[in-house]
């Protein structure tokens, strides 16, 4: 398989990431009494002693797969310079950390329950996989800057880099008040729009030399 055709497919993984997450998240709440996506994070859908924790932990890791498709589908296409090295480990490593956050689950968040090893490790891919994909949107934006293919992206990326990281510190915060469910799902909105408008704009450039 040439190289044009392995970064037209795995770029193409990367239009299917945003809206699986979303199917993914909108069938487990639907499973899962009582769930309330305003008030509930999305890692309550998977945690432990939960009714149904293997339908989000199975939405985590195949978003996480079809995120490494994507990361390296953009490789293919930035391929030179510093920059490009690292968004690709850095959106990479965003999808590991995205199955991982599958495998663990978080801990039951029952009244006066702390935190035990599983729930540790699902918080720390969590809390890994925001910052680096944020640092990936990052390196992308400073790669593709004067590229005329790519005429656009890195004002829009900047845009919705200081989007998010303003909303994950609004999260970060306020994570105990009544809404940090739909503060969550602003953040991951933002971030899964970037992903699939840069995985569309990939998708039509494999089509050119």
């Amino acid at each position: 398989m040439s190289t044009v055709h392995l970064s037209r497919i795995l770029s193409f993984f990367g239009i299917l990431a945003p809206p699986t997450m979303i199917i993914f998240i909108l069938i487990a709440g639907h499973l899962t009494p009582g769930y309330n996506h305003i008030t509930d994070t999305v890692s309550k859908l998977s945690e432990q002693g939960s009714q149904r924790p293997e339908v989000m932990a199975a939405g985590f890791i195949s978003y996480g797969v079809l995120i490494i498709g994507f990361s390296y589908a953009l490789y293919l296409r930035l391929r030179h310079g510093v920059k490009a090295h690292v968004a690709w480990f850095t959106l990479t490593l965003y999808g590991i950390c995205m199955i991982l956050a599958g495998i663990y689950q978080d801990s039951p968040s029952t009244n006066n329950t702390s935190l035990n090893p599983e729930g540790i490790m699902h918080n720390a891919a969590i809390i890994t996989s925001c910052i680096s994909i944020l640092i990936g949107m990052w390196m992308f934006g400073g790669s593709v800057n004067k590229k005329p293919s790519w005429f656009g992206f890195t004002w829009f990326t900047i845009a919705a880099l200081f989007v998010g990281l303003v909303l994950s510190l609004i999260f970060v915060v306020q994570s105990h008040v009544p809404a940090s469910g739909l503060l969550q799902r602003f953040f991951y909105l933002v971030l899964l729009i970037w992903i699939e408008t840069v995985s569309i704009w990939l998708f039509r450039l494999s089509f050119k030399p």
